[in-house]
């Protein structure tokens, strides 16, 4: 077993899309317009754009909540982004499943002597280089691509500009953990030239409609329902009521900055990635007006910024230091791959202590709470409405 041959494309933003644009890449399946590889961008839009959606966990064992945002189309339904946008692309996909440990890891080893990187969806705390708590183990899933076997090395590419190295022993657990995922690998192959233009209209138009959904759970009305649970005492949603002990507030404050701002999405929630698709998206069909729609979605990745600001805000120390940390390993980890491991550790065991100590013994009295709350609750209704207007901004750009 070793490396596949030509894989040289790493890093990206946003899990699905850097995963497959870089096993495609390494494949010579390009873009038809230049006959480069496609940018991930493009493929966020091709494969549908942007979605909605917040899930607040509870892990009771632990004292710890953690929300998790979605910020793409069909981001609850990976398999289903990953078919249409493949099909739109001309592409053939292949997705290989196994209940067997023993099973899964020839499926791995077979793909890759063939010559063929996969895409792989694992556990995100399970990947060790990640450093996440023992207590995410199980509940975060994350995809990667893998390139290589040697020895007992698997080699991945992770959104960072060099590749990790795992060991086989460690990425078994982590394949297999989350038993929906079933060992899950994506295995590309070029079938047709696509209709570019047509696959670019066809993502933007899957895009307007989802987002005009009247869903308050995967469509743009769910921003609304969280901005209203912010200050609702008597929802049992509600971010009072669910948080009338203040256990697990540290950590889900934690998580809103980090989920828009650090994981998967280039920042921004994700906005500031489609906006550079509709940037590409006005050349390939001759649309200038999309410029605009992507200008919106500019501004509103610098909303949905300010929220994530606002979750952790720099007047209070622990939280200022908890934003800093993130970013440091986050782009220590994006720079440097595995060799950031020396470095990323003592970040990693400092955000572990604040946890340990900011968790269970919330810093904010009920008073200050109270404004945080009303603060975020106030950005979110705003930010619906602004999502509406760029929304309405995009539709407006397609007739």
């Amino acid at each position: 077993m070793a490396v596949v041959a030509g894989y040289q494309q790493f890093g990206g933003w946003h899990a699905e899309t850097a995963s497959l644009a870089n096993v495609l890449a390494a494949q010579g399946i390009y873009a038809p317009r230049n006959g480069k590889p496609y940018s991930e961008a493009m493929l966020l839009g091709i494969g549908g754009g942007l979605g909605a959606g917040y899930i607040l966990y509870e892990f009771k064992a632990h004292h710890t909540k953690v929300l998790v945002c979605g910020w793409q189309n069909n981001w609850q339904y990976t398999v289903r982004f990953y078919e249409t946008l493949c099909q739109r692309i001309g592409v053939i996909p292949t997705f290989h499943e196994a209940t067997s440990p023993k099973v899964a890891s020839k499926q791995l080893a077979d793909l890759l002597d063939a010559g063929k990187p996969v895409v792989a969806w694992v556990d995100r705390a399970g990947m060790p280089y990640l450093e996440l708590p023992s207590t995410l183990i199980g509940h975060l899933g994350h995809w990667v691509a893998i390139f290589g076997i040697e020895g007992d090395t698997v080699w991945v590419d992770d959104l960072a500009a060099k590749p990790f190295r795992v060991s086989a022993e460690a990425l078994i657990p982590a394949r297999g953990r989350i038993p929906s995922y079933k060992n899950r690998l994506l295995e590309v192959s070029p079938n047709t030239t696509p209709d570019l233009p047509g696959a670019v209209k066809t993502g933007i138009d899957h895009c307007v409609e989802h987002l005009s959904q009247k869903s308050d759970s995967f469509s743009l009305p769910t921003f609304r329902k969280w901005g209203k649970m912010m200050t609702d005492r008597k929802n049992a949603k509600g971010w009072h009521v669910a948080f009338a002990d203040r256990r697990g507030l540290y950590s889900t404050l934690k998580s809103i900055y980090d989920g828009i701002e650090i994981i998967d999405n280039g920042g921004g929630a994700m906005r500031g990635l489609y906006a550079d698709f509709l940037e590409e998206a006005a050349e390939v069909i001759s649309r200038p007006t999309l410029r605009q729609a992507a200008a919106h979605y500019r501004d509103l990745a610098a909303q949905w910024t300010r929220l994530a600001e606002s979750a952790l805000p720099d007047e209070v120390e622990p939280f200022r230091l908890t934003k800093q940390l993130l970013r440091q390993r986050s782009d220590l980890l994006t720079s440097k791959g595995a060799d950031a491991a020396a470095e990323t550790q003592p970040l990693s065991e400092r955000l572990a202590s604040l946890h340990a100590e900011y968790n269970p013994n919330f810093p904010l009295n009920d008073g200050e709470i109270d404004v945080l709350f009303s603060t975020l609750g106030e950005q979110l209704l705003a930010l619906y409405d602004a999502e509406v207007a760029a929304l309405e901004e995009l539709r407006g750009a397609m007739e």
